[in-house]
């Protein structure tokens, strides 16, 4: 009987051993998955942290970019805006204020295009909503781009005139070219022709000298500087009170149309830039 009670407690000795070494040996399984899913866990956070410092990185790459963009990246970018058949051509070159960034809105359809120039002190995205603001962004210029049905009702939006033919006082604009002093309704025009393109200034009678001061200086300037070739015609009209400048010329059914901008010379300068 001591023998069978001694066999009695030595087995329970040894299934408690068993027992114990089981518990150690889970808890060991549980503390390493427990360890296996912290580093799984880890290698997760480290990838999104990874995934997120490349995306603002990305963020801000993009406004880097879009803060460094030159005049001529956002012309190109204008004319992706614009949905049209017509061929897109813009000026090279816009008279932008010192330290103003180059944008603008536009409208399209098939046989139309419009683009208004603006400048602002910081970068506006083109077609933005910020762009209604004029506290925001000022307008620089307008180019309107229309396809009409025929050449004669193209041409009718030129108003070609050979101004030596319809006489007035003579005036010497420098470089051979003579112009044509007239007046009426409370102002003075000076005019004169250039190749296809009739030109001319206006000022209030009072002001008759500005009128001539200003075609000179407009002669002048073409001298050095070509206006597009229109197929047939052009008209510059350039205004001594900055109201209404404004440059039209036409290749065959198409007229291409330069307003609001406030400076004659000026509107010289962007003509003068478009692609030949």
């Amino acid at each position: 009987m001591k023998a069978i009670g001694k066999v009695s407690s030595l087995l329970v000795i040894i299934n408690l051993l068993f027992a114990c070494s089981n518990d150690k040996a889970e808890v060991k399984t549980n503390d390493e998955t427990n360890e296996s899913k912290t580093q799984v866990q880890e290698v997760k956070d480290k990838n999104n942290n990874g995934e997120i410092e490349q995306n603002d990185t990305a963020e801000n790459e993009v406004v880097k970019t879009n803060n460094a963009l030159s005049e001529e990246e956002v012309l190109k970018a204008i004319k992706t805006q614009l949905k049209t058949d017509l061929s897109k051509i813009l000026p090279s070159k816009l008279p932008l204020s010192k330290g103003k960034h180059l944008t603008a809105t536009t409208k399209s359809s098939a046989n139309y295009y419009e683009v208004v120039f603006m400048e602002s002190d910081k970068p506006i995205a083109i077609n933005n909503k910020a762009l209604k603001n004029k506290q925001k962004a000022t307008v620089i210029a307008r180019l309107n781009v229309k396809k009409y049905a025929n050449l004669t009702k193209s041409s009718e939006q030129i108003a070609f005139e050979d101004y030596s033919k319809l006489g007035g006082q003579e005036v010497d604009l420098g470089y051979g070219i003579t112009g044509y002093q007239d007046a009426g309704a409370g102002s003075v025009f000076t005019s004169w022709n250039e190749g296809r393109w009739a030109l001319n200034t206006r000022s209030l009678t009072t002001k008759g000298e500005q009128g001539v001061k200003l075609a000179k200086e407009a002669t002048k300037f073409l001298e050095t500087n070509t206006l597009p070739i229109p197929k047939p015609n052009g008209l510059v009209h350039l205004d001594v009170e900055r109201s209404g400048n404004r440059i039209t010329w036409q290749k065959e059914k198409v007229v291409y149309t330069i307003d609001q901008v406030k400076d004659p010379m000026k509107a010289l300068e962007i003509a003068t830039s478009f692609e030949k």
